[in-house]
């Protein structure tokens, strides 16, 4: 911006930016295409680390979800997860500053007379609640022999010998239809798992613009933050989220808004049977210096439903459990079975036989895996021949047959 629109864009606004100053300045400034541009540039980062749909059966019933491990699932998290996940997507947010004393900015840390951030948003607790309730009884499919074929038992146990040896020590099994099953989330840093980086990178890596949160504080597991003009993503995702969790839905009446409020708060605390755990697996410990360290680390969890949950690893980079055993192609291997480097995706039909959607052969859209973010590198567990005495054999290809019959079992 020239010194010109920069006095334009300021008139009138005093050294003390207000959040009504603050639309006003924007406003202003996005005159021009030229101005927008460079509004996006500044405020937006840019997209770069895919990830894949999660599955939700057993989601009431485990630790830790997202890839990454960053949501904890005890307590207000699961209202809390849902909460971030449609301010990330789909929902309007009108915060504002306000100057009255409020619950929320109590609950929030903003304490008692100073000027609070009101956190109106089209937000509904009471349904995201509703909806997590139904979840709770959803159960993992079972592979449906009359439609894709039966299952060879032979072949189911040779293949469960082999998930002892290589998969259970990540990827624990459980009871689908027991009501105290717990799924523990096995954290693995990228170091030892390997697969593409960028998504986990960038949950600790990425600062954003606090704004009318500037200045507040946001727990974390080792300390409270500090939200200077810049700071870390998920701190800022974690104080928006408490907010908005916090506030009454200014769209009802007084005695019905706080009414909700309250047993959505109360439901949400007490109806929730998996409480606050630390994190399983190796993966690099909080600090007080790098608090958010152990969200560079994927989850693996137990394998119920896998069959059904294509294509394969955080980024989808995969397209089926037969390619998943298979190594990542390399130049000198012009012959030999590997992961494709290239895919369709976008299919609806099963293939029954690698597992996973149909991914040639149709018109859809190419998953590109050479470009970063796509990576389909890592969880190379059998896949190649062992350098040392205590590391596992490359799996054959009838091994590789009966691993991918036990998988298609659970």
């Amino acid at each position: 911006m020239t010194e010109d629109e920069v006095r334009t864009a300021m008139a009138g606004i005093g050294p003390d930016i207000s959040s009504a100053d603050r639309d006003k300045i924007v406003e202003r400034v996005a005159t021009s295409a030229k101005n927008i541009v460079k509004l996006r540039q500044e405020l937006f980062i840019k997209a770069d680390a895919p990830v894949s749909y999660p599955f939700l059966w057993d989601i009431a019933q485990r630790d830790y979800v997202q890839w990454n491990g960053l949501g904890g699932n005890g307590g207000l998290g699961p209202l809390g997860r849902n909460t971030g996940e449609v301010i990330g997507v789909f929902g309007s947010l009108d915060w504002h500053e306000g100057k009255r004393f409020s619950i929320t900015s109590l609950l929030t840390g903003q304490g008692w007379t100073k000027k609070v951030v009101e956190y109106d948003s089209s937000i509904n607790t009471q349904n995201l609640r509703r909806i997590e309730n139904q979840l709770t009884e959803l159960q993992s499919p079972k592979w449906p022999q009359d439609i894709l074929g039966k299952l060879d038992q032979t072949r189911i146990k040779r293949g469960e010998k082999l998930f002892a040896n290589y998969c259970v020590s990540c990827h624990a099994e459980i009871d689908r239809s027991s009501p105290q099953r717990r799924v523990v989330a096995h954290m693995s840093k990228l170091e030892e798992v390997g697969t593409d980086p960028t998504m986990a990178d960038n949950s600790i890596k990425y600062e954003g613009y606090s704004g009318i949160l500037r200045n507040q504080y946001v727990g974390a597991g080792v300390g409270d933050v500090l939200l200077d003009k810049k700071a870390p993503i998920a701190a800022l995702l974690t104080k928006a989220t408490l907010g908005v969790v916090t506030t009454p839905d200014a769209d009802k009446g007084f005695i019905r808004r706080w009414s909700e409020w309250l047993h959505n708060i109360f439901q949400a605390l007490f109806s929730n049977e998996i409480k606050d755990s630390n994190k399983h697996g190796n993966y690099n410990p909080d600090t007080t210096m790098t608090p958010y360290s152990s969200l560079q680390a994927y989850k693996g969890r137990s394998l119920n439903g896998i069959w059904a949950t294509g294509p394969y690893l955080h980024n989808g980079s995969v397209p089926t459990l037969y390619d998943l055993l298979l190594p990542v192609c390399q130049a000198e291997q012009k012959d030999a079975e590997c992961r494709p480097e290239k895919f369709m995706v976008g299919s609806r039909e099963f293939d029954a036989e690698k597992v996973g959607m149909k991914s040639t052969g149709y018109e859809g859209f190419v998953f590109d895996t050479r470009l970063n973010g796509n990576r389909n590198t890592g969880h190379d567990y059998g896949t190649k021949p062992a350098k040392g005495a205590g590391d596992l054999p490359m799996l054959t290809k009838e091994q590789r047959l009966d691993l991918l019959e036990y998988l298609k079992d659970q």
